[in-house]
């Protein structure tokens, strides 16, 4: 894990939020009606656009989630919003899920 990365998990660290396992990632996500679809990774570098660490990255894997039962993206436009949504979609804002896998953040 490079150092931009490194700093990226203390970070999230600071705030609650250490990293979980894949399968843990999976779990709570079951939890709650959705799923990981690992055939889409999408590896990057994000990057901070605003705030006090605007211009900083840090490598990362996008990962793409499902509704466990239909398979519809959590985004598109049939996919529900109930609450099960509505937590996703903290869990995501918050940056509450993540895995570090081969050097890079996973995250929703």
């Amino acid at each position: 894990m490079n150092d931009s990365t490194k700093r990226e998990v203390e970070r999230r660290k600071v705030r609650g939020h250490g990293p979980k396992t894949v399968a843990c990632i999976n779990a709570e996500l079951a939890a709650i009606g959705y799923k990981l679809d690992r055939r889409l990774d999408c590896k990057s570098a994000n990057r901070y656009l605003s705030g006090e660490f605007a211009g900083q990255s840090y490598d990362a894997i996008n990962a793409y989630v499902v509704e466990a039962d239909t398979g519809l993206s959590f985004a598109n436009d049939n996919a529900r919003r109930d609450e099960n949504f509505q937590t996703l979609q903290r869990i995501r804002f918050n940056q509450e899920l993540y895995a570090v896998v081969r050097g890079r953040i996973l995250e929703l």
